[in-house]
């Protein structure tokens, strides 16, 4: 195996050739220990080499990112040694600093690369179990909830890059605690967490991944795989203005023309139907044609992919239904109704084409979300009780007695209906007597 020694940086490394057959193993001068070893097909690898307890040791810290800044740094909040065994991609900066994490372990005569049992279940481990209890109970979607820890709090899984798409990385602020044990955290790391998310992401996503972690410490504790305090407990949350926004009367008309002129039909009917469902847009974009009886003018959405956990069946008002009919035409060798890109094979958020349609209309501060509010606003206006209208949104009430009510089908889809329907006349113009809708009946549908 040919070596060489020089103090390391990027542009040298880079411009390493490949040998012709073996590996070429290169020393850094400036961190005892540290190597990039470089195969003949060209993968290039950081690694620690020294002996430890009197034998040599190899420990492979991760991949030489060629294409990674020469500033960056390694995630905010994590450990450095949290990162090992996850084959992250590394710059030299972030390589030394992992490196020599790795050294202080091994002079403490301990072997990272033979894992953190010693240091109890690490995060990743109290997730998995956490994750696999609730797709059992049939309480969460799983798909939400994964997204969220990766991108807040894990390891980013390797995925192949979308053409013309953006890498996919973690969000500004986030960690990678997949490997730190948990009684490890401390509540000050996860107020620190908490603060960056607020500030670089959002105040709703920084509660949600902090709810995330003490969901899962109280799991753990329940379950007696963790004894210690929970971290997250008592950290607080931001208080957030609940959000009013929904599809006002004067600007029915120049949203429905900007949705009448939309190019793409796709798009159009999608928001035509999160629209005339009051669903959420995720499972809209998630609607099969297995759940849906166009005959008996019912769609059903699975508990798995309900906010609730429950499953949902919504009543299909007749504009739904002939859009539905109009795309099983074409559509039925998909099992979506809106085939796309995604992993799944489902259509993705759509923000470009939205945003276009906002500008269009000329509305502003309006989100695919409101459309749903928007549903319940309308419905509440249009006469529908506070019930009928909690049975179309599939809302849960501390008050049972009043959402668990078994209502029939046809009551809600009359109470859809006629918000459909006075959406529809306001858009082209008409006045009904939803026209100057009351402040205080449009509030009943403010809250997802």
């Amino acid at each position: 195996m040919a070596t060489q020694r020089f103090s390391f940086n990027g542009a040298k490394l880079r411009g390493l050739k490949p040998p012709r057959q073996g590996r070429l193993l290169v020393y850094d001068s400036a961190v005892r220990g540290l190597t990039l070893e470089i195969t003949a097909n060209g993968a290039r690898s950081f690694r620690v080499y020294r002996k430890f307890k009197g034998r040599p040791v190899k420990i492979t810290l991760g991949r030489f990112g060629e294409d990674l800044p020469e500033t960056r740094e390694l995630p905010s909040g994590a450990a450095p040694i949290d990162l090992l065994g996850n084959h992250p991609a590394l710059n030299v900066r972030m390589a030394r600093k992992l490196a020599m994490a790795v050294m202080a372990e091994l002079d403490a005569g301990a072997n990272p690369a033979e894992g953190h049992g010693r240091r109890g279940m690490t995060l990743g481990e109290l997730f998995a179990r956490y994750r696999s209890y609730l797709l059992a109970q049939g309480k969460k979607t799983t798909v939400t909830l994964a997204w969220t820890w990766e991108r807040y709090l894990g390891e980013l899984p390797a995925m192949p890059r979308k053409p013309r798409g953006a890498a996919r990385s973690k969000a500004p602020g986030a960690v990678n605690w997949e490997r730190r044990p948990v009684a490890e955290i401390t509540p000050e790391q996860v107020a620190k967490l908490r603060l960056d998310l607020g500030e670089k992401v959002g105040r709703t996503t920084a509660n949600r991944v902090t709810e995330l972690l003490r969901a899962m410490y109280n799991f753990g504790a329940k379950q007696r795989l963790y004894e210690g305090r929970n971290p997250a407990q008592g950290n607080g949350k931001f208080q957030l203005a609940s959000r009013e926004r929904f599809l006002e009367p004067d600007e029915a008309p120049r949203f429905f023309t900007a949705l009448s002129d939309e190019p793409d039909q796709d798009f159009a009917d999608y928001v035509r139907l999160s629209l005339f469902t009051g669903a959420r847009r995720g499972n809209v974009l998630r609607m099969r044609w297995d759940d849906l009886s166009l005959d008996g003018a019912r769609w059903t959405v699975a508990g798995e992919f309900m906010k609730n956990g429950q499953p949902l069946t919504i009543p299909l008002v007749q504009e739904a239904v002939e859009i539905l009919r109009r795309r099983s035409d074409g559509l039925k060798e998909s099992q979506w109704v809106f085939p796309g890109g995604t992993a799944k094979g489902h259509a993705g958020p759509q923000r470009k084409k939205w945003d276009r349609l906002l500008t269009r209309a000329g509305l502003t501060d309006l989100h695919v979300h409101d459309l749903r509010r928007s549903l319940g606003s309308w419905m509440a206006a249009s006469g529908a009780s506070t019930v009928v209208t909690m049975r179309a949104l599939g809302h849960r009430s501390i008050n049972a007695a009043l959402i668990y009510q078994r209502l029939a089908a046809d009551p809600v889809r009359e109470a859809m209906q006629r918000a459909v329907t006075a959406m529809e006349k306001s858009g082209r113009g008409e006045k009904g007597r939803v026209a100057e809708m009351p402040r205080k009946a449009a509030q009943e549908g403010r809250n997802d």
